[in-house]
């Protein structure tokens, strides 16, 4: 039974049962005998009002959106899983969508979530900028912020890691260690993210007068199977490094599988700085050593600013960059200082440097 039948039941119009099961009674002066009549007779018949009704009426939802990357990421899984949790306790449904990693289906979905008059939207992009996404991000129409791989130039509120600062983190561990030919396993190229971590440790092995031969930058995406394409050829280079750091979580699966084909040994034949805990980081041979993004509080800042925006408060652009912390492990081993040691430039002009 529905509402228009209880009503007819009841001899009452529909507005007036739906204003009392919805708690509106007092609100329409709706006597208590007729409310208790109607309330009585929907327990015994088990009706209930509509909510998805009452929201629309009330022009909301409930409801926010989450359009990830790459769900398979535990980062990005675990950042959904903290997001949900936080919006849930405001009453807020999260509807999530996984753009593949492709910039034509993040398009897609972007418009597709916008279509469904959310109240919301958490973008954590593919990562490459376009004009395309730029407008569809624009012209969204609903309270929206970026998370993790920022674009730079929009006008909404982020949510991310200060990732050249982590890079910096990364290098600067494995120069303390005794690292002089240090590798980078690169993400996508098109990403703010990657050249900005990229950056911090290009910058660092810079200021310590260190070769970075271009062979020793390797790897073009995000993905498992770019990782272990970029680290095959890394293994091949004419002077193999002593140390990798990898870029990403996922990449660094590729280079322990790369590794394993080349008979390398972690570390002792090279020792592995892996950017995002992963749940086993711990529990490979050797435990990572691992750059760890602030997953839950990114998450809840997150949800926090969204909750805001869709109260129709304002929240200030780039107000969320949080800090990486090293998590030490074994897949870094310290190295005796060389007597001395070649120099290459990135575009791979040599002196020398000697190889393993």
């Amino acid at each position: 039974m529905n509402i228009s039948e209880l009503a007819a039941r009841l001899q009452l119009s529909p507005s007036t049962v739906s204003r009392v099961l919805s708690g509106s009674a007092a609100k329409y002066r709706i006597s208590p005998t007729t409310a208790n009549r109607v309330r009585e007779a929907a327990g015994r018949y088990g009706v209930a009002p509509d909510p998805l009704g009452a929201s629309l009426r009330r022009g909301k939802l409930g409801m926010a959106g989450f359009l990830a990357p790459d769900i398979t990421n535990p980062f990005f899984s675990a950042l959904a899983r903290s997001i949900e949790l936080e919006l849930r306790q405001h009453g807020i449904t999260v509807q999530l969508c996984d753009s593949a990693e492709n910039p034509m289906t993040e398009l897609e979905l972007l418009e597709q979530m916008r279509s469904r008059r959310l109240d919301g939207l958490i973008l954590a992009p593919v990562g490459r900028a376009s004009p395309a996404l730029t407008q569809a991000i624009q012209s969204a129409g609903l309270p929206l912020l970026l998370i993790d791989r920022i674009l730079p130039g929009l006008d909404v509120p982020t949510v991310s890691l200060d990732n050249a600062a982590a890079g910096r983190l990364a290098a600067s561990h494995l120069i303390a260690t005794g690292h002089r030919r240090i590798a980078c396993l690169r993400g996508d190229h098109e990403s703010h993210t990657d050249r900005e971590r990229f950056h911090g440790v290009e910058r660092t092995l810079f200021d310590a007068d260190l070769p970075l031969r271009a062979e020793w930058i390797q790897g073009s995406g995000y993905s498992r199977e770019a990782g272990l394409e970029g680290a095959r050829k890394l293994f091949l280079a004419r002077s193999r490094p002593d140390a990798v750091i990898a870029l990403s979580g996922q990449g660094t699966l590729g280079l322990l599988e790369a590794a394993q084909e080349a008979g390398l040994r972690i570390p002792d034949d090279l020792s592995l700085v892996a950017f995002d805990e992963q749940p086993w980081s711990a529990f490979v041979a050797p435990p990572l050593t691992t750059v760890v993004q602030p997953v839950d509080a990114m998450a809840k800042l997150a949800a926090r600013t969204l909750l805001l925006l869709m109260e129709g408060r304002a929240a200030e652009p780039d107000q969320g960059v949080f800090p990486a912390r090293l998590h030490h492990r074994s897949s870094v081993m310290p190295r005796p200082a060389p007597a001395s040691c070649g120099t290459t430039d990135v575009y791979g002009n040599s002196d020398g440097a000697p190889g393993i």
